[in-house]
């Protein structure tokens, strides 16, 4: 090896560590991570510093746009799954109709976790392309659905590629401010399902007897736009809104030139002149020889290497346990909804003599789309806390866990709609906020080869936990406080482990 291209090498690593040392920014598109025990090692240092140099530019809006549409197509699987379970239960008449919901759950579950392994064995970019595919194919058939059994089992296959769409976005993307588009989705959803459910669907109180599939045709309308958005979508993905193979993940597996390649792409994209080399990396062994099982359970082990990686991942672990049962969507408008707080609030308000309105369907969509909008505001104020010093992502999470238990707690004081509302919009937004924070901050402590099945494993703990909001909803007393309190405790426990998080994203130590 030459003189220069010792100096080359020696450069890249200076630059490479000043990079890892200082705090990320939001704006710039790059987020370094800490590895516990396994440091990143000389080239995937030399990676950050070749996506430093090439800078923010188009391939990031492009990739920011299309993990938009993963966002987007994850929230239609988890609003329509609400909107269609009262529908399809009037006209197939199951015994447990809520039950639809832990179908969805467990599909998401196992998505995360099978698409997780497939992104970190086989690369990033076939399951970036196929799960939105998935979504929008099976989303469509479910409006084909025959009968109750049918339709669940549709259900959870659009949720098995739908939990390997959020997995994936969860990958290469950590930019908070675009969880807005978490919401937009949810509004439009909304907005969408509004006049089907009100002009297509049968009314209330209608039983098998009475509700045919020839009137109550608009939940299987709404799955077939939605069905059609997220095809869309996907072809725009593919085709339009292309991505190359993550570097990171390729000199993870030794392949150095096309590392090399990606880079160079991504700098073409963004019309840079930096142009990488292959010498400016290091060859190193790669084991490629083991059976997939095993690379699977190495893949798993890896991810509990040293006292630091082994905490940050039980305390991850943790807290997506809790924030499954615990994170809600609006409480006015969640009968049918997920998790337990949410299911169980609306009836535990009126057991205890509250006035919610009217109950038509008038109020409903429009008390759930205003503490949405309202909510849209929570990934914003979540930008600017994670930049503070003194708070980071740590004492961010802490604060907006309080800020959730508190307001949940006081939603047991609510005696009107006007409190109803008000309160539902607020938490709403620090739930957004919260959640917003969390789903940053996983991928970027994970290990960069093991990227995949790290926030697989992490967004599946949460999808499981919400198991279990369908099955209290289902068999509970809806007139006892204990759910309310009991997710109240759940948001404080989120704060505490969130500040025994060991890694701070930015840290030098």
């Amino acid at each position: 090896m030459n003189q220069d291209t010792t100096l080359s090498q020696m450069d890249a690593e200076k630059k490479s560590e000043e990079i890892i040392t200082r705090k990320p920014s939001l704006a710039e598109g790059t987020v370094t991570s800490h590895q516990g025990a396994n440091p990143p090692d000389f080239n995937q240092l030399a990676i950050n510093n070749a996506i430093e140099s090439i800078g923010m530019g188009r391939y990031q809006w492009q990739l920011m746009i299309s993990c938009g549409f993963g966002f987007i197509a994850d929230q239609m699987l988890l609003v329509s799954i609400s909107l269609v379970m009262p529908q399809a239960s009037k006209e197939f008449g199951p015994r447990y109709g809520t039950l639809l919901s832990a179908t969805q759950y467990a599909g998401l579950g196992v998505g995360a976790v099978v698409y997780g392994l497939i992104a970190d064995l086989t690369g990033r970019r076939l399951a970036w392309q196929t799960s939105i595919f998935g979504v929008s194919v099976f989303t469509a058939i479910c409006a084909a659905s025959p009968n109750w059994a049918a339709l669940n089992v549709f259900v959870v296959l659009s949720a098995f590629f739908g939990g390997g769409n959020w997995d994936i976005v969860a990958i290469d993307l950590t930019v908070l401010v675009l969880l807005l588009l978490i919401r937009k989705g949810f509004v439009d959803s909304l907005w969408i399902a509004w006049p089907l459910v009100v002009n297509f669907c049968c009314p209330a109180g209608a039983t098998p007897e009475t509700c045919t599939k020839a009137n109550n045709m608009g939940w299987r309308y709404l799955y077939i736009i939605l069905g059609g958005l997220c095809l869309i979508m996907s072809v725009l993905r593919t085709f339009t809104l292309g991505m190359s193979e993550s570097p990171k993940w390729l000199v993870s597996r030794g392949e150095l030139n096309e590392a090399v390649a990606s880079i160079n792409t991504m700098s073409k994209v963004n019309k840079s002149t930096y142009v990488m080399m292959v010498d400016q990396l290091r060859p190193h062994e790669h084991e490629d020889s083991k059976s997939a099982i095993k690379k699977a359970a190495s893949m798993v082990g890896a991810l509990f290497q040293g006292s630091k990686q082994i905490r940050s991942m039980i305390c991850l672990v943790i807290l997506w346990l809790l924030i499954g049962i615990a994170y809600h969507t609006p409480p006015s408008t969640a009968r049918e909804r997920y998790p337990v707080y949410t299911v169980f609030l609306p009836y535990y308000l009126e057991a205890h003599g509250a006035t919610l309105g009217d109950g038509s369907t008038y109020q409903t969509y429009r008390d759930w789309s205003i503490s949405s909008v309202v909510g849209i505001w929570g990934p914003i104020l979540s930008a600017f806390l994670v930049q503070v010093p003194f708070l980071g992502r740590r004492r961010s999470m802490t604060l907006t866990a309080c800020a959730c238990a508190a307001f949940s707690g006081a939603f047991t004081t609510v005696k009107n709609e006007s409190q109803n509302l008000a309160f539902s919009s607020m938490i709403n937004f620090w739930l957004n906020a919260l959640y917003g924070i969390i789903y940053g901050y996983t991928p970027e402590v994970m290990p960069d080869a093991y990227r995949g099945i790290g926030c697989g494993l992490t967004l599946a703990c949460g999808r499981i936990a919400s198991l279990s909001a369908p099955f209290i909803a289902t068999f509970g007393d809806v007139t006892t406080s204990v759910p309310i309190w009991v997710c109240c405790a759940f948001f404080g426990v989120i704060g505490i482990v969130s500040l025994v998080l060991p890694f701070e994203p930015g840290d030098s130590s």
